[in-house]
């Protein structure tokens, strides 16, 4: 899934789940932050502090990097393609409610109170999301994510035209995620076909995968803010189902991502979802995505070809400085967050799945 999805839809089912605007805000930005958290260089602040960040995501069109198993099971496994466990024909491919998703519900429930609990929640809510869109495939190099794609969307960019050119000329090359069919899993109107190993699969995003994923996140947040009332009171089953058309209609409208995006605000700043305690942060909600980073850290660029930049070339030629507040600051919590999140997958969660990653 995409930005629309893992910031948009989130805030809004946050928000009809009964969770308070502030604290929805937050939960669909460390959603959305997945997606966008691509560095891993550490941080050496100018005081001698240090602080290592944990990267979430790969750089787009980053295919070496995100090729390497090691670099997949850093990334790709704990934040976007969950594997599901022995109780799975193939424990490895990713599968929606599987026993590992039904584990960290319980654990990211119970650290509901940690500082950085609603963060957490956020990105278990992308890995949660993203097991409905991804599902039947793995988050490493793999021969079972070697398929053939007959049809997808049509309205491709210059860029996506160009990869699936390398695409069906050297297949090989790409059997990465769901890469070998490129983004129509994460569009939700998009209706595609491949084959995988000689058997044919038609998929409709919008009521398969799509429409499935907001009735169980839903649910799931409800369940959250029973156990976590200082994020707000559960609401009731009927504040998704007096709703449904609503959000099913907007994912069904057919645009570039951008499009989507925009869309998805416009009607949340108009008060479409219908929130009963509908409020200023409704009204301006937007995501930027070095918004959190920018609160809690002064970056100054230093020329590589200066002297200064030979002494800053290991800190990524920045120089580094910490704002007010910066350690309960939502970017600090935000990779406190990640980092137990991505160690409790591969460490705890598989493990007790009965697959162990040492």
């Amino acid at each position: 899934m995409q930005k629309d999805f893992h910031f948009c839809a989130v805030y809004v089912l946050c928000r009809l789940a009964g969770m308070e605007s502030t604290y929805a805000e937050k939960t669909a930005y460390a959603s959305q932050q997945v997606d966008d958290a691509v560095y891993n260089h550490a941080l050496k602040f100018e005081n001698g502090d240090v602080f290592h960040q944990t990267q979430t995501a790969h750089k787009e069109l980053s295919f070496l990097e995100s090729s390497d198993v090691n670099n997949s099971f850093n990334i790709w496994l704990p934040f976007h393609f969950l594997p599901a466990g022995i109780d799975n024909e193939d424990p490895y491919l990713t599968e929606t409610e599987s026993k590992t998703v039904q584990l960290l519900k319980e654990k990211v429930t119970a650290a509901g109170s940690k500082a950085y609990g609603i963060h957490q929640l956020g990105i278990f809510l992308h890995l949660y999301a993203d097991t409905y869109s991804h599902q039947g495939f793995k988050g490493f190099y793999d021969k079972s994510n070697f398929v053939k794609l007959t049809q997808g969307v049509e309205k491709l960019k210059i860029k996506d035209k160009c990869l699936k050119f390398a695409i069906i000329n050297l297949p090989d090359l790409f059997p990465i995620g769901h890469l070998l069919v490129i983004k129509n899993p994460d569009i939700p109107y998009a209706e595609w076909e491949y084959y995988k190993s000689g058997v044919f699969y038609q998929v409709n995003n919008l009521e398969d995968r799509f429409m499935p994923a907001v009735e169980n996140i839903f649910a799931f947040i409800r369940d959250f803010l029973a156990e976590n009332t200082q994020y707000g009171t559960p609401a009731g089953g009927d504040a998704l189902k007096s709703r449904i058309s609503k959000i099913r209609n907007t994912l069904a409208e057919q645009a570039f991502l951008e499009g989507r995006y925009h869309n998805w605000l416009d009607k949340i700043h108009n008060n479409f979802f219908d929130f009963k305690d509908f409020d200023q942060q409704d009204r301006t909600l937007n995501y930027d995505d070095r918004a959190w980073f920018k609160k809690a850290v002064k970056a100054v660029k230093v020329s590589k070809y200066s002297f200064e930049g030979l002494k800053s070339r290991a800190y990524n030629y920045h120089r580094f400085y910490k704002k007010d507040g910066f350690e309960h600051s939502d970017w600090t919590l935000y990779m406190q967050a990640a980092a137990e999140h991505k160690y409790r997958v591969l460490h705890q969660v598989l493990a007790e799945a009965g697959l162990t990653i040492a």
